[in-house]
């Protein structure tokens, strides 16, 4: 057998256990022998593919971001303000809302799906900082979003303006689908409890409506929120 220059010869004896390297440089034979753990280090480290994924711009406030094959999930941070809520054929223009979180998810061509809410501390956020049960409708208690078969969501082919979504989602008309009158402090009706808070700023909320539920953002970043009380 030709001995080239800088060629690398492993002998491995499984009998023993022991593992040998000879190494042929200029016609000079170089023998060490090699601990199995190390070779399975190299060889792991030559075999490593380097791969960098890019998100691009972000949406405004955003608290996590996720790469699952060809789905992107982008997770942010809604501060407290003003929306026109529409309830069956009335309007509440101006309507307050207390902060919240958004989960999102886009495939390739830019069509959101499993869109997820829930309502957080206004301020600054950390993983433990508790969730609120959302005290309106069309939404389920593990927060995934009911957008209704009628209503379509646009595409986004950039995420930085996926921040426009949650406010179109919150204006669609709202029925009484998943209302639960024991998510609000007062026990109101739907139609009551949007009469009692449409003259009121988002502050009001966390004092006098919103329950807390068992989980913390984190759980609803990972995705394991469960809907306790």
């Amino acid at each position: 057998m030709s001995k080239n220059i800088g060629e690398i010869t492993i002998r491995i004896n499984p009998l023993t256990g022991t593992i040998k390297v000879e190494e042929y440089i200029g016609g000079v034979v170089s023998i060490k022998n090699l601990n199995p753990a190390d070779l399975v280090e190299c060889l792991k480290r030559g075999l490593t593919e380097s791969k960098v994924i890019q998100s691009g711009f972000l949406p405004h406030n955003c608290l996590a971001y996720e790469v699952n094959n060809t789905i992107r999930t982008v997770m942010f941070s809604i501060p407290p303000g003003h929306i026109d809520l529409t309830y069956h054929k009335t309007v509440y223009e101006r309507f307050p809302l207390p902060a919240m979180v958004f989960s999102l998810s886009v495939n390739q061509s830019g069509r959101p799906s499993n869109c997820r809410l829930a309502v957080v501390p206004d301020g600054r956020l950390t993983p433990n900082s508790m969730l609120y049960h959302y005290p309106f409708s069309n939404v389920y208690m593990d927060t995934s979003i009911c957008i209704g078969a009628a209503n379509s969501l646009p595409t986004y082919k950039d995420l930085r303006t996926l921040g426009s979504l949650p406010y179109h989602i919150l204006a669609l008309p709202n029925n009484d689908h998943n209302f639960d009158r024991s998510h609000n402090k007062g026990k109101l009706g739907y139609r009551e409890l949007l009469d009692s808070l449409k003259d009121k700023e988002p502050a009001f909320y966390y004092d006098h409506v919103l329950i807390p539920r068992n989980e913390i953002l984190r759980d609803f970043i990972e995705n394991t929120v469960l809907g306790g009380m």
